[in-house]
Parts: structure tokens; C-alpha cells; sequence
């Protein structure tokens, strides 16, 4: 064959909480890496989207850290790149699992053949996994993690390096309309950066209102965007991001909290009953990937949802996402700056900054 998938971490049950080590102990090019989250829902009740119950990926060689996002800033990036419309299988009620899934992507499509994780080329790669069961929810019994890896096999390639994508900076905002000055890295060129501007049940447009970058001290400015209509802007560029849900109803006067990926205030949500007798009715606010709704005691419940800005991530390309030499080469530059201005929705939210870099060999 001249691909394969290959298993790092069979089906296992690893707890309520703590950090699992991977060695990826393999020589053949990885293309892909797969986390795979089954959380057993034991209550009707969610918390917050289900990438919560992941707060951090990073892939390691010894201090050299080659992947780092939580899982819900991951699973972002993986919708903006692999145009796909969720990460996660459909919200189901008390006591199935839920299953939700979580990429490091090493090449800009799989099995892409210049671009991919070459094993050989470092040490002791690890894979660290910081997981949470009720992280998304406030009751469940059972979690099991699995890791699969995709693998060049009788297909010989040279990959000239691989998509090196971590979490570059983070910070809380102190004010509305106040600035923050970014660094960014000028080792690697960069193919996409995203803009998180993450509090639970608000729009990512309220917490972060603007982005700058300019070079060498305000000589270029590269691009000075509102972020509301870069938005409204990329909805022609971007798919919409959808998932499916169903539940059940236990109790008549109970109004039930459903998290989901999209979260821009124009999300649309659906919700048809099973049974004649359903009557179920969503809530006026549907935004940051929240909304919540009711129905008769003893109803199955099920619809969809539909909008963009996976997770609180806004994506900003650069270049062209299929050709290597389009992308922002920050190498020759002295210094690159980026500038956020914060929103009204600014209290108790936090800004992150996420680089998609190219990584030579």
C-alpha cells in the first residue's frame, strides 16, 4: 500500500483528568495525526463546546515544541483547512457518546507529498494530550481517548518540511478599545493566522474589534482590518460550518444549554420534534456557539446548526493556501507587529493568536 493508518493509542480509558504521553515512535512520514474523543453524556445539562474537555495538543521534541493548541483552537484550524462543516458527531442525549475529533495536519491536504512530518529528522517526538471529562459537560461517567496517525508507506516522498501551527500569544483585555502589540516570530514563513476572541456565549466580533500588521516599524502596513467586515467579507471564501443534534426531553419545565462550533451572532438554529406531541422552541439568543431550548417532557428533539467563525476563530489567509511561495515570508523582515483592538464584550474574555507556519528541513 502506499498509505496507511496506523494506530498510536488504541481505545482507552484514561481517567477523569490528567496529560497522556504518546511517543511516536514511527520512521515512515506522518501526514496527519487523528484524536478521537468518545465522552459518555451522563447528564442533559452542557457546559461548553465539546473541545473543552481537550485543553491542549502539543506535539514535542524534547523543548522543541512542533504543535500547541487547545483542542477547540485546533479543531478550528482544521475546518478552515480542510473546508469541512464540523469536527464533532451529532449531540445525542444522556448516556450515548459523543464523539469529537481533533487534527494536527502536517501538509496542506492529506498525503500531501511535499509537505509531512518526517519522524527521523528529530529525537523523541512525543504527543502530549491534556484532557478533562467534564470539561464540556457537568456529569459523565466514561471517556475514551484514541490516536491514529496517517502514513506514507510504499510511497516514497522527500518532503521539503511540514505545517508547524501553535499558539503564539494570549491575553485577557483590561479595557474597550484598548491596543495590544504582538510580536511575531520572523523565523518561519507564515501561511495563516487566526484570531480568537473567546467569552462563553458571545460573539468573537465583541471581544475583538480590529487587527493591524505592519512591518519595520510602520513602514508597510500589510493589512488594517475590521474584523466584523473581514467576516462579512470571507463568507464568500469560507463554507459554512454545521452540525446536527438530537436530545431528549426529561422534564418539561427544564430549558436545556446545547454548545456548538459556530459561533458568530447569525448563527440559525432548527429544532423539530419526533412525536406529534412535540412543541420545541430554541431561544432569541443563539451567538458564541450557545443556545438553548425546551420541549415536552418525554420528546426527542432533534435539528441543526448553522454559521461560521468555528470555536471563536477568525481566519486570516496568507497568500495563496496551495502554493508554498505565496505565503508570507517574514524571514528578510526586522521586525512584524501585530496590533488588536479590543471590543465592547472585553470583561473576563480572553484574545489568543494562532500562527499556521512553514517549518523547512
Amino acid at each position: 500500500m502506499k498509505y496507511r493508518e496506523t494506530t498510536l493509542l488504541g481505545r482507552t480509558d484514561l481517567g477523569a483528568s490528567g496529560t497522556k504521553t504518546i511517543d511516536v515512535n514511527l520512521l515512515d512520514p506522518i501526514s496527519r495525526i487523528e484524536i478521537c474523543y468518545h465522552i459518555r453524556k451522563w447528564s442533559d445539562a452542557m457546559t461548553a463546546q465539546l473541545g473543552a474537555s481537550l485543553p491542549k495538543i502539543e506535539l514535542v521534541d524534547g523543548s522543541d515544541v512542533l504543535f500547541s493548541m487547545s483542542g477547540l483552537e485546533a479543531q478550528a484550524l482544521n475546518i478552515y483547512d480542510r473546508r469541512v462543516p464540523t469536527m464533532n458527531g451529532t449531540l445525542k442525549n444522556s448516556g450515548n457518546y459523543l464523539m469529537t475529533t481533533y487534527g494536527i495536519d502536517f501538509g496542506r491536504f492529506l498525503f500531501d507529498p511535499e509537505l509531512a512530518f518526517d519522524p527521523k529528522q528529530f529525537r523523541n517526538p512525543q504527543l502530549k494530550l491534556t484532557y478533562d471529562e467534564v470539561g464540556a459537560m457537568a456529569v459523565t461517567d466514561q471517556c475514551y481517548m484514541e490516536v491514529f496517525a496517517s502514513v506514507f508507506d510504499e510511497k516514497a516522498i522527500s518532503p521539503v518540511g511540514f505545517l508547524m501551527s501553535k499558539k503564539h500569544y494570549a491575553y485577557t483585555p483590561t479595557a474597550a478599545d484598548a491596543y495590544q502589540y504582538i510580536d511575531l516570530p520572523t523565523d518561519h514563513p507564515i501561511r495563516k493566522m487566526l484570531i480568537r476572541g473567546f467569552l462563553e456565549k458571545i460573539d468573537p466580533m465583541l471581544v475583538v474589534d480590529e487587527a493591524r500588521l505592519s512591518e519595520d516599524n510602520d513602514k508597510r502596513v500589510v493589512f488594517d482590518l475590521n474584523l466584523l467586515r473581514h467576516v462579512e467579507r470571507m463568507r464568500g471564501v469560507w463554507l459554512p460550518v454545521q452540525e446536527h443534534w438530537q436530545e431528549y426531553s426529561s422534564t418539561t419545565t427544564a430549558q436545556y444549554d446545547m454548545f456548538f462550533t459556530p459561533t458568530d451572532q447569525m448563527t440559525v438554529p432548527t429544532a423539530i420534534g419526533r412525536v406529534n406531541t412535540s412543541q420545541p422552541f430554541v431561544t432569541d439568543s443563539v451567538k458564541g456557539g450557545y443556545f438553548s431550548w425546551r420541549d415536552p417532557a418525554g420528546s426527542f428533539c432533534q435539528g441543526s446548526i448553522t454559521g461560521y467563525l468555528p470555536n471563536h476563530c477568525v481566519e486570516i489567509p496568507f497568500g495563496i493556501g496551495g502554493e508554498i511561495d505565496s505565503w508570507y515570508d517574514v524571514a528578510l523582515k526586522g521586525s512584524v507587529l501585530l496590533r488588536l483592538l479590543s471590543g465592547a464584550s472585553f470583561a473576563s474574555s480572553v484574545i489568543s493568536v494562532m500562527l499556521q507556519q512553514l517549518r523547512r528541513y
